[in-house]
């Protein structure tokens, strides 16, 4: 179909310049004199340039496309730069350049001058800018760009496009928080410390395989020297319990917000060279094992940058075999109902139910029932100083 509305165009371009080159001949055989003839020979080069312009057939060697931040997160602006290189030397008065892109969210973003009008002339080689603003968080992906080339009055017009796909990955924007650890004293007798982020790299008992993926500070140097074989050391745990995040991605007016707070506490935790688990709660279940380094969490941003909302999540609890190791869960929602919480007071030991919303939650007789569950009400616009109030009694 496309291919003949192509043809069709062409067609009608192709008949209306030899039908402009008859009546300006006809004209000035009968018509005689030297307005007439003055008039035919004026118009013939263009006529004969238009009808030259739609014979040659116009190929694209090249299309480059750069864009500037390469990390870009949600908020933020970009430049795009493209670069395109044809076959041929003919001449075109001008062509207008426009991107084929397949993302809603890009094309609603606001873009400054994407569709460029250029003069090229006998260039083969030619290039333009344009600027992306309020970027969306997502996965974008560019098909393409349309290139229509023009002669002098518009008589003639030839339609090219050049394939040349590429991704866009637009990451949730991290928030600044100030870290505090959960942790407020070490096992002393029977008690132990409720919460358990940051492993305790003081005091090695022992050493293990090197497993990929290991902090290059775990290294057991001496042992090498001895062996040449890489050993990690083996910490205590001050807390033999896992520590995991889930996600709820539940449509709603705070998703953005949910996936900011997410990746804005992994990548805090990380940077404390602490250990966490996560999992996204979706139309699919996506489950990230500990989480110990850049390389993990790349891995899991990436995930946060292409998550997309679901009306229907398809997770429960009770059939996650990992829950059953989890002593402390931090669960991230927009909206605490009664049945959430009764099924995460069945299966986990302690809860910290963070809440997005824009006015705190109503704590009902419900909510008070259960004294292992911690909700915690997030501003959607501040997450500073988060965790120093969830330390808070």
């Amino acid at each position: 179909m496309t291919q003949w509305k192509a043809f069709l165009e062409k067609s009608k371009h192709f008949l209306l310049v030899t039908f402009l080159m008859v009546v300006t001949f006809c004209y000035a055989m009968f018509q005689g004199g030297f307005v007439s003839w003055f008039v035919f020979f004026a118009v013939s080069p263009f006529l004969v340039y238009a009808l030259m312009f739609l014979i040659v057939r116009e190929n694209i060697l090249l299309v480059e496309r750069k864009i500037e931040p390469m990390h870009i997160e949600r908020g933020q602006s970009a430049k795009v730069f493209i670069t395109i290189e044809r076959k041929t030397r003919f001449p075109f008065a001008y062509i207008m350049m426009e991107e084929l892109v397949d993302s809603e969210e890009l094309v609603t973003a606001k873009i400054q001058n994407s569709n460029a009008v250029k003069f090229v002339g006998f260039r083969k080689k030619f290039s333009w800018h344009y600027d992306l603003e309020n970027m969306p968080r997502g996965e974008h992906r560019y098909l393409g760009v349309t290139l229509v080339f023009y002669d002098f009055f518009g008589w003639a017009k030839k339609i090219v496009v050049a394939e040349k796909e590429q991704t866009i990955l637009v990451y949730p924007r991290i928030r600044e928080m100030k870290y505090t650890a959960l942790q407020t004293k070490y096992d002393v007798g029977p008690m132990m410390s409720p919460y358990s982020i940051v492993k305790d790299t003081s005091m090695a008992v022992g050493l293990r395989e090197y497993v990929p993926g290991d902090r290059f500070s775990w290294i057991h140097w001496k042992s090498f020297a001895r062996t040449q074989t890489l050993q990690s050391k083996e910490f205590e745990d001050r807390q033999s319990s896992e520590l995991m995040l889930v996600l709820d991605a539940k449509k709603s007016s705070m998703f953005e917000e949910k996936v900011e707070l997410v990746a804005s506490m992994l990548q805090m935790i990380v940077q404390e060279r602490g250990d966490i688990s996560f999992i996204s709660a979706g139309e699919v279940t996506k489950v990230f094992p500990v989480i110990q380094g850049e390389k993990q969490l790349d891995q899991v941003m990436y995930h946060l940058a292409a998550i997309k909302p679901t009306e229907n999540v398809k997770f429960r609890f009770y059939d996650q075999q990992a829950f059953k190791q989890v002593a402390t869960l931090l669960y991230v929602t927009s909206d605490v109902s009664n049945e959430v919480l009764h099924t995460l007071a069945n299966i986990v030991k302690s809860c910290i139910c963070f809440v997005v919303a824009k006015q705190p939650p109503m704590h009902s007789e419900f909510m008070m029932r259960y004294k292992h569950i911690q909700i915690v009400y997030v501003d959607p616009t501040d997450f500073y100083d988060l965790f120093t109030e969830v330390m808070k009694p």
